[in-house]
């Protein structure tokens, strides 16, 4: 049998058990959340985030409406 051909076998094999490998030690060790667990997750934390605006001059503000409206009071 040539060389390289046992060479490459090698390879392949040395690839796929590295492959198993990192398999075994990077797979999750608890279940998933299921899709509706995962978006109860984003709805809450949603929630939980300052509600984002956007002035008169297009630039977004993170903070209350009463902040904004202050803003443009002085302003004008």
């Amino acid at each position: 049998m040539n060389t390289n051909l046992i060479f490459l076998a090698g390879t392949v094999v040395i690839a796929i058990i590295g492959s198993i490998i990192l398999w075994l030690i990077t797979r999750p060790k608890t279940r998933s959340a299921t899709p509706g667990e995962l978006q109860k997750i984003l709805r809450g934390a949603s929630q939980r985030k300052p509600r984002r605006m956007q002035n008169p001059d297009g630039i977004r503000v993170i903070g209350s409406e009463e902040k904004l409206e202050t803003q443009i009071e002085r302003e004008d």
